[in-house]
């Protein structure tokens, strides 16, 4: 036994040592081109990065070339020129402020001498270029120079710039090696913007290789950048498309060249480098070789020795029956007692586990039954497919907590729903022996049954009631009991129809047990006259008069035996009401979006004390806040506000206001802003958008033309705003709010 094993060992460490020797060879062999393919591959990922770079920063430039203030910047004066280069400054802030564009400072230059923008604010020409970034390269000179040029858009070489102290004996300060990028346009010579990029971070960025000798030249042969400071390029090899790189001297030149820029992009390896590394790696393997081999000849005599005696023990233990105590592996060995105890052990646990896959089986078979009633496909087919054909009707079960059980009980109401749906479960098990009970929602039961003995499932429902009856002042249930569903019926629309009776049960602290769709009788909401009542006196925030008539109309409804639903409709139509009021009034609602914290968070509402609590709050808050604001009228900005309403698809600008108005553009500028909190022109574009907004959601008209009456003549400045209010798109929000709107019920 001993002696096989220990050939088989052997004959393992011939395989490992063959198989080691070989690799040796085949990669000793093929090393040199694999650090050659290394380096074509790093200068192909550096180029790429750069030319994608260059073109990145080109639509960036070109982007706050088109800008709609630059435009206007020409043609402004006074304040409007102020505001718009501020506006400006913002946006290259914007852009040089990504930390991924690896640009210093975008700057506006212009004809103007006397003036150049950057995201430091404006300075004449000679100032920013002779003291801020001052380059014996770049003079102020070059700069005016550009401006005869015909180029639209050009990348300049590397160069050093510094900046210069405020004081004659200061040092000028090293600002960083920055590579000037122009952009322009043929037909406007007015401007052109530079992008300084930051030389160092782009190389740091996009360059991979461990050799850092690297260099970008122009077709002239200019360099654009070197890590080098190797400026004659004279003596670099002709380089031609074909190959990827020139072996010259043994230097290696990898290069490529750029499809955007035309730079030629080149990393020099001497081949001394290639050559030691090729060194260190073959010494590499030779001492994996040697060492693979000393620790598989040590490994092959220690485990012969060690696991000879255990390993034959364990054999003839495994060959013994497992079924008893005789069969378990009794050893002086630690090891191999763990070994049996661990056996016992399984045997015990693959017993427990069979009986909780019972127990699971079951509840995924829950689980796949709510997927269908609710339509949510996850793949399973067949057992729960068959349970679906024998399903006659479902009944519903949903408690509804009342104040006494949050006082008294003062805990989460989930451990005493579970013991509801179980006492359920069981008893309609005992009438009904094939009904599937699941609780489908924190505190909604569901049976479903496939039987339609209509005699004892009346008998079953008493019974319940009268059980439940014992804790009615802690609790009630609504229970909705579907009719008997033909077979082949859509369970989830069937499932869908018996969720939609529970809304027909009547407003009363009871439970009620509602099998079929009530009628809906008129009178749930406001008629004509009052519901003209209620606007005026909305409108003028009288809450006493409002809370008077609310109380009649829902007595009226108590009389009249409303559904849950009809209650609903009706805290619809008055939220509806308060909002539109408060807009009209250009109100913001945030005054009542605490008290319509309670209908999104599922407070609960069963009782008409509930509604009326709901109702006080919401009209106090809405008239304090409409009161609130007659008392702080202004009779100019209500003017400006009304005259904004009513000509938001012309010409709006706050010199045409004020024209109607004794006092100057400047100062209704001031006055504006100090009583609104925005700006004029701000304004403007959220009345032209939110009416934008309307149109695009209750007409069929394009966005063109809903640009147009809306007071946008260009629709790109349209979609531009619209985006910046809205989040998104004029399409987008279309087809978004549409796809999500609810269908009213006539």
């Amino acid at each position: 036994m001993l002696l096989r094993l220990l050939l088989g060992f052997l004959a393992v460490i011939v395989l490992l040592v063959s198989f080691n020797y070989l690799s040796f060879t085949f990669f000793q062999s093929n090393i040199r081109g694999e650090i050659i393919r290394y380096n074509a591959q790093n200068i192909r990922f550096t180029s790429d990065r750069y030319e994608e770079h260059f073109q990145l920063v080109q639509k960036q430039m070109y982007a706050l070339y088109f800008n709609d203030e630059m435009s206007g910047l020409l043609m402004s004066t006074g304040n409007a020129r102020f505001q718009l280069l501020d506006r400006i400054k913002q946006e290259i802030v914007k852009v040089v402020g990504n930390p991924l564009i690896y640009v210093d400072n975008a700057i506006v230059v212009f004809q103007d001498p006397t003036l150049t923008l950057s995201r430091t604010g404006t300075n004449d020409r000679v100032s920013l270029f002779e003291k801020f970034y001052a380059s014996p390269e770049y003079p102020d000179a070059f700069w005016q120079q550009q401006f005869q040029e015909t180029y639209t858009s050009k990348i300049f070489p590397m160069a050093s710039f510094r900046e210069h102290a405020f004081y004659q004996s200061g040092e000028a300060m090293p600002k960083g090696q920055f590579i000037p990028y122009i952009n322009k346009h043929w037909q406007n010579n007015d401007f052109y913007l530079v992008a300084m990029l930051d030389a160092g971070k782009l190389f740091r960025a996009f360059h991979r290789s461990v050799n850092a000798n690297f260099i970008i030249y122009d077709q002239a042969k200019r360099p654009i950048y070197s890590t080098t400071g190797q400026t004659d390029l004279q003596r670099i090899p002709q380089l031609t498309g074909d190959d990827t790189y020139v072996l010259q001297d043994n230097t290696y030149y990898f290069y490529r060249k750029g499809e955007f820029t035309g730079f030629t992009y080149l990393n020099i390896v001497p081949g001394a480098s290639i050559s030691e590394q090729v060194s260190r790696l073959n010494l590499t393997l030779i001492l994996l070789l040697l060492l693979a081999l000393t620790v598989s000849v040590v490994l092959s005599v220690w485990f012969s020795m060690r696991f000879h005696k255990p390993v034959k023990m364990m054999v003839s233990t495994i060959q013994k029956p497992i079924g008893g105590q005789e069969g378990l592996f009794k050893s002086k060995i630690r090891e191999f007692e763990l070994i049996g105890r661990k056996l016992e052990d399984m045997l015990t646990t693959n017993a427990k586990i069979q009986l909780d896959l019972m127990h699971k089986d079951n509840q995924l078979a829950s689980f796949g039954y709510l997927n269908k009633l609710k339509n949510i496909h996850n793949g399973s087919r067949g057992a729960v497919d068959s349970m679906l054909l024998q399903v006659n009707r479902f009944i519903i079960y949903e408690i509804t907590y009342k104040d006494r059980f949050w006082e008294e009980m003062k805990e989460e109401p989930g451990p005493l729903t579970y013991c509801i749906y179980e006492f359920i479960n069981t008893g309609i098990r005992q009438v009904f022996p094939t009904a599937l009970t699941l609780q489908v929602e924190s505190r909604q039961m569901l049976t479903v049954l496939g039987d339609t003995d209509e005699t004892r499932l009346t008998a079953y429902i008493e019974e319940l009631l009268q059980v439940l009856s014992h804790d009615k002042d802690y609790y009630f249930f609504t229970i909705a009991v579907s009719p008997a569903f033909p077979p082949q019926t859509d369970v989830t629309v069937a499932y869908e129809q018996t969720v939609k009776l529970l809304q027909q049960r009547k407003l009363k602290e009871s439970t009620q047990v509602v099998r079929e769709t009530a009628g809906r009788p008129a009178g749930h909401l406001f008629p004509p006259a009052q519901e003209q009542q209620f606007d005026s006196n909305l409108a003028a925030g009288n809450t006493q008069e409002l809370l008077q008539l609310l109380d009649r109309h829902l007595a009226l409804m108590e009389r009249k035996c409303a559904t849950v639903q009809q209650y609903q409709e009706f805290v619809v139509e008055i939220v509806q009401k308060v909002r539109k009021t408060l807009h009209a009034l250009r109100l913001d609602d945030e005054a009542i979006e605490p008290v319509l914290t309670g209908l999104r968070t599922g407070e609960s509402f069963y009782a008409g004390r509930h509604y009326r609590r709901f109702f006080s709050r919401l009209l106090v808050a809405a008239c304090e806040e409409i009161r609130g604001q007659r008392k702080n009228a202004d009779p100019t900005i209500d003017f400006v506000l009304h005259y904004i309403e009513q000509h938001y698809a012309e010409d709006l600008t706050l010199e045409i206001v004020a024209e109607h108005l004794p006092i100057t553009a400047g100062y209704l500028s001031t006055v504006f802003k100090e009583k609104t909190g925005e700006y004029f022109v701000d304004y403007v574009n959220g009345v032209r958008i939110r009416e934008a907004q309307r149109m695009l959601l209750e007409t069929d008209m394009r966005v063109q033309d809903i640009a147009v009456r809306a007071g946008y003549q260009n629709v790109n400045s349209f979609n531009r705003m619209f985006k910046k209010w809205s989040g998104m798109s004029p399409r987008e929000f279309r087809k978004e709010q549409l796809a999500g709107a609810v269908p009213v019920e006539e």
